[in-house]
Order: structure tokens, then C-alpha cells, then sequence
């Protein structure tokens, strides 16, 4: 069960990655599934921790109570995008929808909630951290640089976001007053982005490296691939040969067996007779020459024999018999 939802949860996050080397722009498409997915998530638990807030009738609901299950929605339409490849409108969509939905709309609407002076602020560092993880600065650095600018922008403002939201005849919170509420803001900012920016620099490195060594072994493992297939080509053929070679070697080796045979037996059968016959001008006019013919016939076959090993041996490269 479990292996099958981490299998399921991995092809997710594959949605919308064409490039089969993981680039830049992969990686930030992969993290933008991430967030697709995990944010529903959260924002689902948090929907059942403040349940009362969601169990009323519909007629007395507002507008600001359905943020939630909408960003929930645009969350799934953009992982849906990016699963139709259309991944640069997905991320952007995000990007511009989040920060409206989950913080200036509930801050107009409810006229600068007490707990906005805290989450403003903090979700601002935080959509900052979203664009570095779905952009990259690189590849994509138009987008990237003219969201972080609008971002920091709104960070340096969002005092006065807050003043201009509340409610008429109410004083706004002290504290957006004090100098120290932007300067923390700014330090926060700069603090987490300098980190992710940091953090992401490393991963990239490492990954590039990764990718150069993982397409090094891909070389070579293809090189010893095609060495290897050489290789077996080679042996098969030299196989084949030498195969030919001892069938060709083996059939005249029968074959000249039988023409050695002819006079090897007559040799022996007038050494046998010349063993028995004891009259010596027979021997020298009739049993010797038909000897000496014989011995030259066997010594001439055995020359043939000689040179036809030795043209085979020549063939398959080995040293001839001499």
C-alpha cells in the first residue's frame, strides 16, 4: 500500500518534465507539483482543525470563507496544467493568484484582521520562497526578476497595505508604526530568500554534477556495450572459422590417412618378405626395387600431406608443420 502511494505520489510530481536530463527548469516543474500537492493538503487540515468556522449553513458563509477550498481548486487546476504541459501558465497562475486570494482579498474583506498584522508579512516571505522554488532565475530570469521585484515591493509597503484596510473609525494596530515592523520584514525577507538562494545554488551544483557523471557512465556503459558486441562478432566469426578450419583439416586428414595406408602396407609386407626369403639375388632384383618404389610413393604422399597443412595452418595463423 504504501509503496504503491509513493509510486503514485512520484508520478505526480513528473507531471509536465519533458526533458529527460533534468534540467533548470524541470527541477522548478517538479517543485511546483510539490507544492500543487502538498498545500491542499495543509490547507485541508487546516479547513478540519477550524471546522466551525466551514459547519454553517451556505446563507451565512462569506466570501473569505471559501478562499480556502478555492486556492485548494487553483492548487489541482495548476497540477492539472502541468500535467498538460502548459507549466509556465501554471506556476505563474499560482504565483499571482496566491498572495491575492490568501492574504489582500481576506485583508480587504475583513478590514485588516488582527492576526494580518502577523501573516502578512510572514506570507509574503513565504510567496518569495515559492517563486524561488518554481522559477528559475536562470532560465526564466524575466519572470523570475519582475515576481521577486513586485514581491519586494509589496514587503516594503505592506504597512501601509495594512493602514489602508481598516475599517473606517478604527485605529490601525501600533505596530505597524514602528520602524522595527518593516525592518524585521526586510530582515526576514532577505534572511529566508539568501538561504533558499543559498540552498538551491548547492542543489543545483550537486545535481549538475550528478547529471555529468550519470551521463559519463551512460557513455561508457554504452562504449563497453558496443566493445562487447564487437567482441562476441569477432569470436563467433573466429569461432566459425576455426570450426571450417578442423572440419577441413579433419577431412583431409581422413582422407590422406587412406593414401598413407596403400604404401605403409606393402612397405611392411615386403619387410616382412624380405625377413623370410633367404636367396639374395631375389632380394636385390625383385623385393628391393618394388621397396624403393613404394618408399618413394609414401614419401611423396607425405609431402602433399605437408604442404596442405601447412597452406591450412597459414589460413588460421598457426605455425606450420615442417
Amino acid at each position: 500500500m504504501t509503496n504503491n502511494l509513493l509510486h503514485w505520489l512520484s508520478d505526480l510530481n513528473r507531471f509536465g518534465i519533458r526533458d529527460a536530463s533534468e534540467g533548470e527548469i524541470s527541477r522548478r516543474i517538479a517543485f511546483s507539483n510539490v507544492i500543487f500537492i502538498s498545500l491542499p493538503v495543509v490547507y485541508l487540515l487546516f479547513m478540519i482543525i477550524d471546522f466551525k468556522s466551514f459547519y454553517q449553513p451556505l446563507s451565512s458563509l462569506k466570501f473569505d470563507q471559501f478562499i480556502v477550498p478555492i486556492e485548494i481548486l487553483i492548487c489541482l487546476f495548476c497540477l492539472w496544467l502541468n500535467k498538460r504541459n502548459i507549466t509556465t501558465l501554471s506556476r505563474i497562475l499560482f504565483l499571482v493568484t496566491w498572495p491575492f486570494f490568501m492574504h489582500l482579498i481576506p485583508i480587504k474583506l475583513l478590514e485588516t484582521p488582527i492576526d494580518y498584522y502577523l501573516a502578512f508579512p510572514f506570507g509574503l516571505v513565504f510567496h518569495a520562497l515559492l517563486i524561488q522554488l518554481m522559477v528559475a532565475y536562470r532560465k526564466e530570469r524575466f519572470l523570475f526578476w519582475a515576481l521577486i521585484t513586485v514581491n519586494f515591493v509589496t514587503v516594503v509597503f505592506s504597512p501601509q497595505v495594512l493602514i489602508f484596510f481598516v475599517a473606517e473609525g478604527t485605529p490601525p494596530n501600533p505596530i505597524v508604526f514602528d520602524p522595527y515592523f518593516l525592518l524585521d520584514t526586510i530582515l526576514y525577507w532577505l534572511l529566508f530568500n539568501l538561504v533558499m538562494f543559498y540552498i538551491l545554488e548547492v542543489i543545483e551544483k550537486y545535481l549538475k554534477k550528478l547529471n555529468s557523471s550519470y551521463m559519463l557512465i551512460e557513455q561508457q556503459r554504452n562504449e563497453l556495450k558496443a566493445l562487447n558486441h564487437d567482441l562476441e562478432h569477432q569470436v563467433r566469426q573466429r569461432t566459425s572459422s576455426l570450426e571450417n578450419q578442423n572440419k577441413k583439416l579433419r577431412g583431409y586428414a581422413y582422407y590422406n590417412a587412406h593414401l598413407l595406408r596403400g604404401p605403409f602396407c606393402r612397405i611392411q609386407g615386403l619387410v616382412n618378405l624380405l625377413n623370410t626369403i633367404e636367396n639374395t639375388e631375389e632380394k636385390d632384383g625383385e623385393i628391393m626395387p618394388r621397396l624403393s618404389e613404394n618408399i618413394h610413393e609414401l614419401e611423396s604422399v607425405i609431402s602433399k600431406i605437408q604442404l596442405i597443412v601447412n597452406s591450412e595452418a597459414e589460413e588460421m595463423n598457426l605455425p606450420g608443420t615442417h
